[in-house]
């Protein structure tokens, strides 16, 4: 074996959650885009954790009433399912093995309440996730809009964290939250994410005119968060809609312009996947 080769069993896969908690933000829109343009990169498995189930559903999953999901992965150790054993290809789109879904609905809910009393209780994605972490490349994890149990545990078991957000006041008001809920969880000596970025999502124009409410909104995430990165907006389109249903990315529908943002995060992750590998190459040499 080459001695620039790193192992299947070493290499581990990049673990990203979209979060805010913000109703509204774009969360699973950005979910969907990352999971389609990263698996084109290499395996990727998306993990819906939001208990809506918008990112199963964009992915062809109407119906689970006779599948187990990931609420059963996170359940105490009597009733839990292996994650393997929910796993499942999309059904709307032929992706040759290289994207796989986790699917989500509110039975998640249910696990959270189940799971509450538990020792570790914040922690039991990463738990669940663990054994799977070398099989991918890439895993996405969509969370929920709301603090709590549920968006501890996609944080927690995250290596990146991206932050979609509303032109609106509301919606900075949920990025500045969730910024402040990773510090809370850092004070308490929890491992975070590192925060890739902020998306400001829905970015209204009129004609060739920003409006005032996304210029100014804008305007507050550069200048309140001037230590992290600011991606390029993704406008307010009826295409974004319509890729969603398809269960496509942006890329994929031809609207490379709207998927700007999504391509420089996907640039993003890359060049950390590289750098990291190159250190892990160095570190055993």
């Amino acid at each position: 074996m080459p001695e620039n080769t790193i192992t299947e069993t070493t290499k581990q896969a990049t673990v990203i959650t979209v979060s805010c908690l913000s109703g509204g933000s774009g969360k699973s829109t950005t979910a969907l885009n990352l999971v389609t343009m990263l698996a084109e990169k290499g395996k990727t498995l998306a993990v819906d954790f939001d208990p809506q189930g918008n990112l199963t559903q964009w992915l062809g999953w109407s119906d689970l009433s006779e599948w187990a999901t990931v609420a059963e992965a996170i359940l105490p150790e009597n009733d839990r399912v292996d994650i393997t054993e929910i796993i499942q290809p999309p059904l709307n789109e032929e992706r040759q093995g290289k994207l796989m879904l986790a699917p989500a609905d509110y039975s998640l809910s249910h696990a959270a309440d189940v799971i509450a009393p538990s020792p570790g209780r914040e922690r039991f994605l990463k738990r669940a996730l663990k054994p799977i972490q070398n099989q991918y490349d890439y895993i996405v994890i969509d969370s929920p809009p709301a603090k709590g149990i549920l968006t501890y545990n996609a944080i927690l078991a995250a290596d990146l964290l991206v932050i979609p957000t509303e032109c609106t006041n509301k919606g900075v008001m949920g990025a500045a939250n969730t910024i402040l809920l990773v510090k809370e969880l850092a004070d308490i000596d929890f491992n975070v994410p590192d925060i890739l970025g902020i998306i400001p999502m829905r970015d209204q124009w009129s004609g060739a005119n920003q409006t005032r409410m996304s210029k100014a909104a804008i305007a507050t995430l550069t200048e309140t968060f001037s230590d992290l990165r600011l991606f390029s907006s993704v406008r307010q389109s009826t295409a974004v809609q319509q890729a969603n249903h398809a269960g496509w990315s942006l890329c994929e529908t031809g609207e490379k312009k709207l998927a700007q943002a999504y391509l420089e995060i996907v640039q993003t992750i890359l060049e950390k996947d590289h750098a990291y590998q190159k250190e892990v190459i160095h570190q055993t040499h």
